[in-house]
């Protein structure tokens, strides 16, 4: 009897032990161990959800369970967005990238979309057998890329300062894709999966015991549950009201604690609290390496070179002869006339404001870098008829330049080269982002800058309108936050004249020109919207006069919407049922991008 009573005291003492080492790891881990953990058994829940939800109602084809088990995922998603996207970026594209081909053109290999916004496209299109069997497949290939993630988490070590980063881009995410309905367009659900992105930031935060974080988080989850309508809901008030000062506690926390800035694969400053602040951006971020970063002497150089008509071998034309800085540096004409034989040349003369934020130059996107801009521009035998060969020699002949290129490029002889004016012409372009205007001094503040009409007109831009779905805030170009690291080309069936009755598409093939994908069929760079009113005429063709034009041609869903066969049209082709008053209003918010001096 006493034997029993001593074997039960030890094995009792044994599993308290137990107890006490597991309790003792727990506390012991670091907060970042546990945020890992904590994916871990959420990612378990969003795995159950796909295997035993989803796919069991695709498999039977119960089209309500579908539709529900899809929205639940999705959800479930949300809540680990910050994760997935930032610690395993490739595999987030296959999770919730954008249902178009991606083209690896030096590979010459098409990667077919995969994940959500595939299966959002068949799940809300009438049911096939043959579009039930192609999400089947999409459903698998989600099973087998959530496994990816979970073997790639084992292995991965998080540090406090990639976990902030992680939650800070999150939230800059939401404000430029997530509350625009970037990845969700026929179901419609930003609102409330903004919802779920933020409080799978809110489970973060509280590792760190975060109560003012939490709080003001917990009001912005308040506010999307009361106001769900994607149409009417206030996004510029959610914005400033909401998700700034969410980003500011995030910033505030990072500095109470300590955690230093993550080098951050964003092309923002690591330590920028809103992308709305003044120089949010590090346009170094922008270049291939250290050599090519800007400087102020570099800009009076390049501002000198691109105003001289020096790099013309006639010595008759600048750059500025077509990007007038008055204009928003455009020329104002439909196209601009060859050099030697005054002919149009193909393409409207695009704006080069905000131009170095961006990762493709010209409408086709066949420049990578400024630098092979200014290059292809200075030799074209239309545009400039030059060599910047014989304009270095040109250049070092007449003497004046010397101090200039002595200051930027520290050359005691204070020698031109091709390389060097290549690089001074985009250092100086580059400098052209002054993110002056009224909306950005709104953004920064000044709540006076806006009137009812332009902040209307810029929840409709963001919702209704789904420009902002294309036309990334806060560049408002084809480069989408947070990473800043691609620029995007979309096909519009842009028309060759402005006749709505009997529309044609125009000739200009586009990217297809250059790479023989007929993905790139009439496929352009989405360009900037800042200084738009500047900028008419409008389009790659310069078809359209006036923004209401514009408007009036997306509001009809583009040239397919028109009728024009555009079988690639990413653009979708559905009418937006945009009122004569909401079209004003959108055109009243463009207005307050012009840059004030």
């Amino acid at each position: 009897m006493l034997s029993l009573k001593k074997t039960v005291f030890f094995a009792s003492l044994i599993a308290l032990t137990s107890l006490l080492s597991i309790f003792c790891k727990m506390e012991n881990k670091t907060i970042a161990e546990q945020v890992k953990a904590d994916f871990d058994q959420q990612l378990i829940e969003f795995q159950n959800i796909v295997d035993q939800k989803l796919f069991k109602a695709v498999q039977e084809r119960n089209e309500k369970a579908i539709k529900q088990s899809f929205l639940l995922a999705r959800a479930k998603y949300k809540k680990l967005e910050y994760y997935i996207e930032y610690f395993f970026p490739s595999t987030a594209v296959m999770l919730n990238g954008a249902p178009i081909d991606e083209i690896e053109l030096g590979e010459n290999l098409i990667e077919n979309p995969t994940g959500f916004q595939v299966m959002e496209e068949i799940i809300y299109e009438s049911p096939t057998k043959e579009n039930r069997s192609e999400l089947l497949n999409e459903v698998k290939k989600m099973q087998l890329n959530l496994q990816r993630v979970s073997r790639f988490n084992a292995q991965y070590q998080l540090t406090d300062a990639q976990l902030l980063d992680a939650i800070r881009l999150e939230i800059f995410r939401i404000t430029s894709l997530g509350i625009t309905g970037f990845d969700t367009p026929n179901a419609l659900q930003s609102i409330p999966e903004t919802a779920f992105a933020l409080k799978g930031i809110k489970r973060v935060l509280e590792k760190y015991d975060e109560t003012s974080a939490n709080q003001t988080i917990g009001l912005a989850i308040a506010y999307l549950d009361k106001n769900p309508d994607f149409n009417t809901f206030n996004r510029l008030n959610f914005i400033t009201q909401y998700l700034d000062p969410i980003s500011k506690k995030i910033s505030a926390l990072r500095l109470e604690k300590n955690i230093t800035t993550a080098a951050s694969g964003s092309a923002l400053r690591d330590e920028a609290v809103s992308m709305f602040e003044p120089n949010a951006f590090n346009v170094n971020k922008f270049v291939g390496n250290s050599t090519l970063f800007i400087s102020d002497a570099k800009i009076a150089l390049g501002k000198a070179l691109f105003n001289d008509p020096v790099l013309s071998n006639g010595g008759n034309r600048s750059c500025a002869s077509c990007h007038h800085q008055s204009k928003a540096f455009t020329d104002g004409l439909v196209k601009p006339t060859g050099i030697t034989t005054g002919e149009s040349l193909l393409r409207n003369t695009p704006t080069l404001s905000y131009a170095g934020l961006q990762r493709g130059f010209f409408y086709d996107l066949k420049a990578g870098t400024l630098e092979d801009q200014a290059l292809d521009v200075v030799h074209h035998k239309q545009e400039m008829n030059g060599s910047l060969t014989q304009a270095a020699a040109r250049i070092n002949a007449a003497k004046n330049y010397q101090t200039l290129f002595l200051k930027a490029y520290q050359n005691k002889a204070g020698k031109a080269d091709p390389w060097k004016i290549q690089h001074a012409l985009a250092s100086y372009i580059r400098s052209l982002s002054p993110f002056s205007s009224r909306f950005d001094r709104y953004m920064q503040g000044d709540q006076k800058q806006l009137d009812a009409d332009e902040k209307k007109g810029f929840n409709l831009f963001m919702g209704k309108a789904k420009c902002g779905s294309c036309h990334f805030a806060p560049l408002f170009n084809g480069t989408p936050a947070p990473l800043f690291n691609k620029s995007e080309a979309e096909v519009l069936g842009v028309p060759a004249t402005t006749d709505t009755i009997k529309p044609q598409l125009d000739h200009d093939l586009g990217r297809y020109a250059l790479y023989n994908y007929l993905q790139y069929k009439h496929a352009f760079k989405t360009p900037t919207l800042r200084n738009i009113t500047k900028t008419a005429p409008y389009m790659h063709n310069g078809v359209y006069q006036t923004l209401e034009q514009v408007m009036d041609f997306y509001n009809r869903g583009g040239g397919a919407g028109m009728g024009i066969k555009v079988d690639n049209q990413t653009l979708s082709a559905d009418k937006l049922n945009l009122s004569k008053t909401e079209i004003k209003q959108i055109i009243a918010f463009l207005g307050t991008l012009e840059d004030l001096p």
